[in-house]
């Protein structure tokens, strides 16, 4: 049977991914509506997964030192993680983030469950620019207004 950590490896310490891993991701989002908000993920990039949570932490620490304000809060308009510019998380920025996750897969299915998610770093547009909604899918398809 097939799992969501087949053949994939730790970016730390190169053994193979167990049932329950770790995966730092960089997206192109947009927060909307009232608090805490919905995410509106318009492109998601994995950059490398973690076996277990030494590994991840050993990452999240390295990643954070290199930057000047890590760890936004849920306020709609925070400081860009590198420049400290304003970033309003309403219009389309960039995120970094860890994600734990379960293989939830099935004979039928090749699935896993989020477990925790936190958000690393977010950038403003002169530190790094989104991906545009045209290069994802059309949102028009799930039945939301645009």
């Amino acid at each position: 049977m097939s799992n969501s950590y087949q053949v994939r490896y730790c970016g730390v310490c190169e053994h193979e991914l167990p049932h329950g891993y770790f995966s730092l991701s960089k997206r192109s989002q947009t927060v909307t509506g009232g608090e805490p908000g919905v995410v509106l993920v318009s492109h998601d990039n994995v950059l490398t997964d973690f076996c277990g949570q030494e590994c991840a932490d050993y990452a999240e620490a390295a990643i954070s030192s290199t930057l000047t304000s890590a760890y936004p809060t849920t306020a709609k308009t925070v400081p860009c993680s590198l420049c400290l510019r304003a970033v309003d998380k309403t219009a389309p920025h960039v995120s970094v983030g860890m994600s734990q996750f379960e293989d939830a897969s099935e004979p039928w299915l090749v699935s896993a469950r989020v477990v925790d998610a936190r958000e690393l770093a977010v950038y403003c547009r002169s530190c790094a620019e989104p991906r545009r909604t045209s290069e994802a899918f059309d949102m028009s398809e799930l039945g939301v207004a645009v």
